[in-house]
């Protein structure tokens, strides 16, 4: 008999979000180049996200 496998915790929301600033940050770069400071603003509030999620990983081992 086969035991169901155990699903590691996954914050959805936070990684959809992570995944538009993403794309956004990435749109704004084509468009703007790295020097404006919505990317700016982009870019640490994705790195802020990141830490995020890699902190609920960890809490969650």
């Amino acid at each position: 008999m086969k035991t169901k496998e155990s699903v590691p915790y996954e914050n959805k929301k936070l990684l959809m979000e992570i995944a538009d600033v993403k794309k956004e940050k990435n749109e704004l770069y084509k468009q703007t180049g790295p020097g404006s400071p919505d990317y700016i603003s982009l870019s640490i509030k994705l790195d802020l996200l990141m830490k995020e999620y890699i902190n609920e990983k960890i809490a969650h081992l």
